[in-house]
């Protein structure tokens, strides 16, 4: 219903009381045979001001709504900044344990490529005094046998 329309009926059905002292006998204006306008309360019989209340109900209703609204709005920015920081400090603390992990991982390759440099020195080693003793047992073998004979 229009709002010019509810402020007619209200006012008939202000001025149908008034003209009768507060008592009719008619029914009100309105739909159906019976005196309570459909969808309607016993606060419609009043006339305006079962209006007035009704009306002031729906504000009242309509303020609390949207002020509930505004609070859950609210809420809800509060969530998500809660829900923002802890996803930044999680994903700080995430970054700073796997550049530890990193660091300890590269520590353990760094070892490890030490290690095998030392393996293969000592191995390097090995093999050039097996070389050197291998030649000097030829030279001394060859020595013997190729030696002048003394008279």
């Amino acid at each position: 219903m229009k709002t010019w329309e509810r402020w007619l009926d209200a006012g008939k059905k202000l001025l149908h009381r008034v003209g009768d002292g507060g008592k009719s006998s008619a029914p009100p204006a309105g739909p159906g045979p019976s005196s309570v306008p459909a969808g309607g309360s016993e606060d419609d019989k009043r006339g305006l001001s079962g209006w007035v209340e009704n009306r002031a109900q729906r504000v009242v209703q309509h303020a609390y709504e949207s002020h509930a609204q505004d609070l859950e709005q609210r809420a809800m920015r509060v969530v998500t900044s809660a829900y923002e920081k802890s996803a930044d400090d999680l994903e700080e603390r995430a970054t700073r344990a796997m550049r530890r992990a990193i660091e300890a991982e590269a520590e353990r390759i760094k070892e490890a490529v030490e290690h095998g440099i030392e393996v293969k020195k000592r191995e390097v080693r090995l093999s050039l005094l097996v070389l050197v003793v291998s030649s000097l047992v030829y030279l001394a073998l060859y020595w013997f046998t190729n030696r002048p004979e003394t008279p």
